[in-house]
């Protein structure tokens, strides 16, 4: 299958679920769009955790079935928003009432210095506000006045531009309208009421209010995945090629875990990970589970499915999540917030401290999650307005968290600043006494917990599996030799591990510090600066930890949930950053247009929207230029072969073909990195990450990695007796065991028991050499004929040593033909046991057909 076709497939994926059932559960087809990737997710998540308690195997087919049962629960959803709807509307017209509730006041009336004033507007984050126009409006007010909507029962105040009309919510109460003052005839009337009867396109697919947002969001992605998926296919092996990083081995393995046994369950990567204990381990799957479906539906193996995975679905959500961030930022759908919104999303595709050097780390969840958390975010800021969409908004946070947990911090932490700082002050409903001022504000603060509270009742078997686990992501620590000055300066300008080596963006921070200024003073917007001022404190923390007050102490609790690493903790800020960016050069477009005057709004609209997408073609030109240099390093320095060459996937190829290698299991050294023998082609290593497993000291495992070289070495005297490193590999059921240093760290030292005294070991017959690479049989396991076939001359790239014979080894006559055969010891006493030779069945069935042969 071509590159280009797979990574449709994957984005189809990555996104039709989720749109199908965040527009059932009656969210608008452009949310529903932007919510598409995380709702998608959250379905594979959910469905990865709920095949995992049942017999039943986690593939294209049974997450099918789950997705009809979720579309199945948001029509439900649907159906009682319905049946509110129209209750709500029999109580006004008994009422005499033209909405439910009435028609929400004006939240905000100030003037817009970017927009026209005179054009309708309505707040996006519920209620209306500054009049600015659409993009393609010439006309002034074109909702002034309109026909009053019936909303869904708890949704009175919506913003009957964007969430007013959504779902079931649309239905109106006809009426005639009569002339109004100030109008010169009933033709003008019926002009005006035709226009009211034309809004059914607001926040429809149709809306030209989303052309320029999605436009960015699109030219961004494009960007991003030709130059990622370009220079993934310069490198050898191309997209089968093997990422030379410490998290990637983890996420191949768990991939091909899932076809291998159709387990995809967070609960169950014990099974994966600890094969001798098989201790309980929680690890959230939702990426894995996505990239195998895409691995199924493509045909293609793990290793190419993570490695598209890790490709699209960051360039799909970083994008778009600093482009919901601009958009809520402005926090209406006025033409700045249009323009903001396209240029955030093209702005972000050369910073090198988010997809670039996220990815060069191997943090692909991570990366992940960090861009659903801003769509979840802009999700649950409309929750209020328009409650029909808190189906959706479930299902979004559930997937942010099944793919990783950490981004819920952003969520919570983001969304309490607006709530205190914003919501409370300017509710969804215009109280007009005291008991609605209170009610109106509960109610907001139960809409958005209750929807928050219903994801986590549903996450939460999952999080006490994992809540035993969280001291491990504490330990991490990331700090720097730095002045605390300097550890200022490094989060502020976004300079933290890796991204020093591509310099400062100082245009990019002054625009920033520019869009912030304008966020305040003309927006009234405090949450946002406040928060982009927490995340770089705790990032600072990370780098220096500051001394012991209540507020260091608070920021350690945050970063450790990110493994306390600065280069993650920083991309919330740089997040914030293009956003705001985006803003300020939104705002000079519309200012140097003249469009907070009124009488040039006809001209100033179209003129901004042309200025606009000159603009754009100049920040994807200079985003192009810029991240040619990142773009190499981040996609090529962790393809080198340093870890897995050549000569490893051939010697992986040639113990795919040898006896037993599937029956058993296959001992190595975790550090080199032989583990990825498990994702490339099944083997069954030992070790499916580069992490050690949860096993106790004096385990098989322990034993068998430190000792080796006691295999058949004898016990208590007795040369043929069996010892505990016998024992051992017989426990884990080891058959081979592979060597191929370098480790993967520098300060992991060689382990010389493995690497150079296995040539002597009795136990264990060498079988192949190609340069660094090493490979042992257990003699235990195979008979003498097996072991010399695997030695026959040829079979090995380099020539092996030559064995003691029989007759050396005193178990033959000298001038016998016996006594010149390679001798394979065996231990043949128990341990602690008689002296009788000990045979499992197996190896004597062997050794019969053997001496048969013979």
């Amino acid at each position: 299958m071509d590159l280009y076709q797979a990574a449709l497939i994957s984005v189809l994926v990555f996104t039709v679920p989720g749109f199908l059932i965040c527009r059932v559960s009656g969210v608008r087809a452009p949310w529903a769009a932007a919510a598409a990737v995380p709702a998608s997710f959250g379905v594979y998540g959910l469905a990865a955790w709920f095949y995992g308690l049942t017999p039943f195997a986690y593939d294209a087919r049974s997450v099918s079935v789950f997705i009809v049962f979720i579309l199945v629960l948001a029509a439900c959803w649907r159906l009682c928003a319905l049946a509110v709807t129209r209750r709500n509307l029999a109580k006004a017209r008994r009422d005499g009432e033209s909405t439910v509730g009435g028609q929400p006041e004006p939240r905000d009336t100030a003037e817009e210095p970017g927009d026209a004033p005179d054009d309708g507007e309505t707040d996006d984050t519920g209620g209306a506000a500054h009049p600015t126009p659409l993009v393609t409006s010439g006309t002034t007010d074109p909702c002034a006045d309109a026909e009053p909507v019936a909303v869904v029962s708890g949704d009175e105040g919506s913003d009957p531009q964007e969430t007013g009309e959504e779902s079931v919510a649309a239905t109106r109460i006809p009426r005639e309208i009569p002339p109004e003052p100030g109008l010169r005839s009933a033709e003008e009337a019926r002009e005006r009421s035709r226009r009211r009867e034309e809004r059914w396109l607001v926040g429809s697919i149709f809306d030209p209010v989303w052309v320029l947002p999605a436009s960015g969001v699109l030219v961004a992605f494009v960007l991003l995945t030709s130059r990622s998926l370009g220079l993934l296919r310069e490198t050898r092996y191309g997209l089968e090629n093997i990422f030379q990083g410490w998290d990637v081995h983890w996420h191949a393995s768990v991939v091909r875990f899932i076809q291998e046994t159709g387990v995809a369950s967070p609960t169950r990567m014990g099974e994966l990970q600890n094969i001798e204990s098989r201790e309980v381990l929680f690890y959230p799957t939702a990426w894995h589970a996505g990239a195998a479906i895409v691995r199924e539906l493509t045909g293609m193996s793990p290793i190419a499915a993570i490695n598209l995975t890790s490709i699209v679905l960051p360039a799909l959500l970083l994008p778009l999540a600093v482009s919901v961030l601009a958009w809520r930022l402005v926090g209406n759908r006025g033409l700045t917030a249009q323009i903001a919104a396209g240029f955030a999303a093209i702005i972000v595709v050369p910073m090198p401290v988010l997809y670039w050097i996220g990815y060069y780390v191997g943090a692909w969840p991570y990366l992940a999650s960090i861009g659903m958390a801003f769509i979840v975010l802009a999700l649950f800021m409309s929750v209020p307005a328009a409650p029909v969409r808190a189906f959706a908004a479930a299902l979004v946070f559930i997937g942010m968290v099944e793919t990783h947990p950490s981004a819920a911090t952003i969520v919570v932490l983001v969304l309490g600043l607006w709530w205190i700082l914003d919501l409370v002050w300017r509710p969804t409903r215009r109280p007009t006494n005291h008991r609605e001022r209170i009610c109106s504000r509960v109610r907001d603060f139960l809409v958005l917990a209750a929807t928050g509270l219903v994801a986590t009742i549903i996450l939460l078997p999952q999080i006490l599996t994992g809540l035993g686990q969280s001291e491990e992501v504490k330990s991490f620590v990331a700090y720097e030799d730095l002045t605390r000055r300097e550890s200022w300066w490094v989060a502020i300008q976004m300079q933290t591990r890796h991204t020093e080596a591509f310099g400062v963006n100082e245009p990019l921070l002054w625009a920033a510090a520019v869009g912030g200024v304008i966020l305040v003073l003309w927006r009234r917007n405090v949450w946002a600066p406040l928060f982009w001022f927490i995340s770089v404190v705790v990032t600072v923390n990370s780098l220096l930890p500051f001394e012991e007050t209540w507020w260091s102490g608070l920021a350690t609790q945050i970063g450790s949930l990110h493994y306390n690493t600065p280069h993650r903790l920083v991309m919330p800020v740089a997040m914030f950053t293009a956003a705001a960016a985006a803003v300020a050069l939104a705002t000079v477009v519309r200012m140097v247009l003249l469009g907070p005057v009124r009488r040039f709004a006809v001209v100033s609209i179209p003129m901004s929207v042309v200025a606009a997408l000159i603009g754009g073609l100049f920040l994807v030109q200079e985003a192009d230029e810029e991240m040619q240099f990142v773009s190499d390093f981040a996609i090529g320095a962790a393809r080198d072969g340093r870890m897995v060459d050549s000569t490893d996937l051939k010697a992986y190829r040639w113990l795919a073909k040898q006896p037993l290698a599937y029956d058993g299991t296959i001992m190595s050294n975790p550090a080199d990195g032989s583990g990825w023998m498990y994702p490339y082609n099944g083997l069954p290593n030992v070790f499916r990450h580069y992490l050690w497993p949860t096993v106790p000291v004096t385990s098989a495992t322990n034993r068998m990695f430190w000792n080796p070289n006691q295999l058949g070495t004898g016990n208590l005297g007795h040369p043929n007796m069996e010892n505990e490193v016998d024992r051992a590999a017989q426990e884990l059921n080891v058959h081979y065991i592979y060597v191929s240093p370098p480790n993967f760290w520098a300060f992991q030292e060689p382990v010389p028991e493995m690497e150079v005294e296995l040539w002597n070991t009795p136990g264990v017959t060498p079988v192949y050499k190609d340069r660094q690479v090493s490979i042992y049989a257990v003699n235990e396991w195979f008979t003498d004929s097996e072991l010399d076939r695997m030695r026959r001359p040829g079979n090995s790239p380099e020539p092996l040593p030559p064995l003691p014979t029989r007759a050396e080894a005193g178990v033959a006559p000298a001038n016998s033909g016996d006594g010149l055969r390679p001798y394979h010891h065996r231990p043949s006493r128990l341990l602690k046991g008689p002296a009788e030779r000990f045979e499992s069945e197996l190896e004597k069935e062997r050794r019969e057909a053997a001496e048969a042969a013979e």
